[in-house]
């Protein structure tokens, strides 16, 4: 079996030249390899290319068979690494905690140890909104997400 060690240290090589940030790597039992990776603008298929390619040119087919997968997490996927939060800052996040806890709002702030939600509600009977921020700490997330919205 190819070990996800081998293929991270050979993704990383390329996608660090390319300034970008691995994600996650998966290897199944029937070497189906997954690589995702990403950055602030988003990954194009030039950078899957190179980074697949760079991959291919150092696992031998001959000796082990494998199916490879090398793509951007996408958006409906949750956050793997601290980079998702840094790059979404200012976005709309849907975030569960441990409590069972679900708060949706716009991220506005990320560090190892917590994040801050600014979320809005309307008030009963008013026409104002309550903005408040919620501090989150890191080691509470269940899951955070981003929110998809459509104009």
């Amino acid at each position: 079996m190819i070990s996800k060690e081998r293929v991270e240290e050979l993704a990383l090589e390329k996608i660090v030249e390319l300034d970008y940030f691995l994600v996650d790597v998966k290897v199944s039992s029937t070497n189906e390899i997954t690589v995702l990776f990403d950055n602030d603008n988003g990954v194009g298929i030039k950078e899957c290319l190179f980074v697949s390619r760079h991959i291919e040119g150092n696992i031998d087919r001959d000796i082990e068979d494998y199916q490879l997968t090398v793509c951007s997490p996408g958006i409906e996927k949750r956050f793997v690494v601290k980079e998702q939060y840094l790059k979404n800052i200012g976005r709309g996040v849907k975030v569960k905690t441990e409590e069972g806890d679900i708060i949706k709002g716009e991220l506005k702030f990320y560090s190892d140890k917590n994040i801050v939600v600014e979320t809005s509600k309307k008030q009963k009977k008013k026409k104002e909104l309550l903005i408040e921020q919620i501090t989150i700490p890191t080691d509470t997330i269940i899951e955070t997400k981003l929110i998809i919205k459509f104009k």
